[in-house]
């Protein structure tokens, strides 16, 4: 679904009342500005009549740069809609059926499942790109842009796995990177399932935050390494609102100044320990979309409410078919 903004022929008479000096073409009766997800503009079109009197697409290029950014600073004067396209809703719906590890079938067999969806859901959107790359090419006007084309319809991967960072430019250029962007981080990500995804407000019992730590601590190295580093580390369950304390070491509590009783099950932000500012939402966000990161800069509290400045570096582990934040904590340098 894209999300754009439609000047009609009443709001384009208006611009062009306003915007005198850009001779814009009174055979335009319609211009479409689609945004991306961050609400930033991709790309624009027109409807123009046509010899007919029928409506037909315009050639936006021959607006000019000047007349394209005044369109694009004039959209919110238009109509807000959506458009839908149906290939995609179809892969969506293959998003949407992916199986997850909820321990009735083995985790191989639901991996194997899971990577056979993703590559059905790559294929169509593989062919929808192969589809606008071809349309492009069919209205190249000039040798360099036909071999630009061309070398973009070959070099589009067959295969998901085949996919990489190189052939970012091909799919943003016909408004598809995101989907493939969203099917790159479902087949990086294991199948498990969350602890509690499904309803982030709702409130982890004892019980299960007691299963959860025996089962993060079940190997005698994690056992060892909790108990004897000098490094603080932390292990929560996942999520904005729901990463509750499972585990955390005695330098953890040493920098935080808190006892384990104090914060054991409690969620991060709500203990007074764990700043919920953008910077957090940032760090989680990464480990959503990458399964982790390095050396971020990150605020702690300690018991008396004194900020302490951190270098946090995580990363999202899978234990027993659960998904967990693992954390390492550094106090960071006063340079």
């Amino acid at each position: 679904m894209y999300a754009l903004t439609v000047l009609d022929a009443a709001a384009l008479t208006a611009f062009r009342s306003e915007h005198p000096w850009l001779e814009f073409p009174e055979t335009v009766s319609e211009v479409s500005v689609y945004f991306d997800d961050n609400g930033g503009p991709t790309r624009l079109t027109a409807l123009r009549a046509g010899d007919n009197g029928q409506a037909v697409s315009a050639d936006v290029n021959s607006f000019g740069v000047e007349t394209i950014l005044s369109l694009i600073r004039y959209a919110p004067q238009g109509v807000a809609q959506n458009e839908e396209c149906p290939q995609e809703r179809n892969i969506w719906a293959l998003l949407e059926a992916l199986p997850v590890a909820d321990g009735s079938r083995p985790l191989q067999e639901v991996e194997a499942e899971r990577s056979e969806k993703l590559q059905q859901a790559y294929a169509l959107l593989h062919a929808i790109a192969l589809g606008k790359l071809q349309t492009l090419l069919d209205e190249a006007r000039s040798p360099k842009e036909t071999q630009r084309l061309s070398s973009a319809i070959v070099a589009l991967p067959a295969l998901l796995e085949g996919v990489n960072d190189t052939h970012k430019p091909q799919f943003l250029e016909v408004d598809l990177w995101r989907f493939v962007a969203v099917l790159r981080d479902e087949l990086a990500m294991p199948a498990d399932y969350e602890i509690s995804a499904a309803n982030e407000d709702k409130l982890i019992s004892r019980e299960i935050i007691e299963q959860a730590e025996a089962t993060a601590l079940s190997g005698p190295v994690i056992q060892a390494l909790f108990e004897l580093s000098p490094v603080a580390f932390s292990i929560s369950s996942i999520g904005q609102k729901s990463s509750r304390y499972v585990r955390v070491n005695q330098a953890y509590l040493d920098l935080v100044g808190k006892s384990w009783d104090e914060i054991r099950g409690s969620e991060m932000v709500a203990s007074g320990v764990v700043s919920g500012s953008e910077a957090r939402t940032e760090r989680l966000m990464l480990l959503d979309r990458d399964g982790g990161y390095t050396g971020m800069r990150g605020e702690v509290r300690d018991a008396f409410g004194a900020v302490v400045s951190v270098v946090i570096s995580a990363r999202r582990i899978s234990v027993a078919g659960q998904l967990y934040d693992f954390e390492v904590l550094q106090r960071a340098s006063q340079d």
